[in-house]
């Protein structure tokens, strides 16, 4: 799977007031009507169980100069994993990361075990972008995909 390009995200969701995120190259789009998009989760991260209580995710579209917090969220920083880490809290409680090149807040339609992971389809109930190019993963590493999105 190393030799297939995709893209970059850091899942976040709250759980009790507190945030979670982990980086997560697991996502697609589903459906455009309605509009739903699926992510893939193990079990054994923390933050599964943030998503799977909390019923809501948020999708964030890392920028080709984010590499920093893709590595930071895939870290097993336990404690005060934001502490530094501009963002804002939307509709759905969870975290959009400030300068994501795009972010899609969901609703928890399914839940499917497959494996150590859960397939989690989400309803998007809100999203955003803008202009920028995203961050990339392919063959074990980060690559600015050096594509301009507008």
């Amino acid at each position: 799977m190393r030799h297939f390009p995709t893209g970059v995200t850091v899942v976040t969701s709250v759980r009790e007031g507190e945030p979670r995120g982990l980086t997560v190259s697991a996502f697609s789009s589903v459906s455009i009507d309605p509009p739903l998009v699926l992510i893939c989760i193990n079990r054994e991260a923390r933050s599964y169980l943030f998503i799977s209580e909390s019923k809501v995710f948020c999708v964030n579209i890392l920028s080709g100069d984010q590499q920093q917090l893709a590595e930071r969220f895939t870290s097993k920083i336990r404690q005060n994993q934001f502490e530094g880490v501009p963002y804002e809290v939307g509709s759905t409680g969870a975290a959009i990361i400030s300068g994501t090149v795009a972010h899609l807040e969901c609703e928890v339609a399914e839940e499917h075990h497959a494996g150590t992971h859960s397939i989690f389809i989400g309803r998007v109930i809100s999203c955003a972008s803008r202009p920028g190019s995203p961050l990339g993963y392919y063959n074990g590493a980060f690559h600015d995909f050096g594509i301009r999105i507008d």
